[in-house]
């Protein structure tokens, strides 16, 4: 079964799965808490998922983190569901390898958005080369702005290489937005 969901604006409807719209990335993410949820998505990004099976309504694979879990996703009537073979899933909880079966699973580990992939190369690629590297393009793709603003001028006034940076960056702006060449 496809459902269909529609873009903020009501226009560009594209065709999502349920399991898709069962475990969309911020619903991973209230479901499983902050925490628990960052370290899914460093388990997504570091490509520790493995063995991914993935249909209409359900997904599996096998996590690599410390042993091999097994989960399973089922984007059901009553909800979402999900069970993985780790202690931290006991009693039905939303654990770090569930997020990240869930996010390869629904391809919205953080990179989906980035309309820079055909410059970047593919997200497969980038993960392989620098899962760090990636785990950070999706915090700054993703942070609010005001958050993102007070980050980097903590890290300027923390090390004089980034604050210098920052400034040739800044100038660079300045003169592009006042005509300079």
């Amino acid at each position: 079964m496809i459902i269909s969901a529609s873009e903020g604006d009501g226009h560009g409807d594209e065709a999502v799965t349920p399991l898709e719209a069962a475990f969309e990335e911020r619903a991973c993410a209230q479901r499983a808490g902050t925490a628990v949820f960052m370290e899914g998505v460093s388990l997504a990004l570091l490509g520790r998922v493995e063995q991914l099976r993935i249909r209409p309504t359900n997904a599996s694979g096998t996590v690599d983190d410390d042993g091999h879990q097994q989960v399973r996703l089922v984007a059901g009537d009553d909800g979402p569901g999900s069970t993985c073979t780790c202690t931290d899933s006991v009693g039905g909880a939303f654990c770090r390898h569930a997020v990240a079966v869930a996010l390869v699973a629904t391809g919205s580990a953080g990179m989906a958005d980035d309309d820079e992939d055909d410059e970047q190369g593919s997200t497969e690629d980038l993960f392989a080369d620098d899962p760090v590297h990636a785990a950070i393009r999706v915090f700054l793709s993703r942070v609010p702005r005001a958050e993102l603003v007070e980050t980097l001028l903590d890290a300027a006034d923390e090390n004089e290489a980034v604050a210098d940076v920052l400034w040739e960056a800044t100038v660079a702006w300045h003169g592009r937005q006042h005509g300079a060449v």
